[in-house]
This record gives C-alpha cells, sequence and structure tokens, in this order.
C-alpha cells in the first residue's frame, strides 16, 4: 500500500469517527507536544476542530467518500 492510499484511508477512518472518546484521545495527541505525531494528522485534527459544523457532511460510508 502507498503511502497516499494509507493518508486516504487514514482520512476516511477520521471523518467517519463516531466515537466520541476516541476523537477525545486523538485532541489530546494534538495538543501533546511530542515529535511522533505526523505533521500530516495534526494538521487533520486542527482543520477538524476548526470547522463550523453548519458546513460538515455526514458521512455513512467510505464507499461514497470515495465516488
Amino acid at each position: 500500500m502507498t503511502v497516499e492510499q494509507r493518508k486516504i484511508e487514514l482520512i476516511n477512518w477520521i471523518t467517519n469517527l463516531k466515537n466520541e472518546n476516541l476523537l477525545d484521545r486523538m485532541e489530546e495527541l494534538k495538543i501533546d507536544e511530542s515529535k511522533d505525531i505526523p505533521a500530516e494528522i495534526l494538521s487533520l485534527l486542527e482543520l477538524s476542530s476548526n470547522a463550523d459544523e453548519s458546513e460538515l457532511i455526514e458521512h455513512t460510508s467510505v464507499r461514497d467518500l470515495l465516488k
């Protein structure tokens, strides 16, 4: 699997998360100053936390995202 494919899978997984506890843990990772977290993940988390809820689209299927 290529790096690009892995990123797409990770983005899709994050997009479909409904588990508040897991989202909280991911936000804690964002706040943590650890250098182990890739900048791309931190960027996605920042975009997610700054997004206006009225502009969000709830996705129910990865297949819908990839169409």
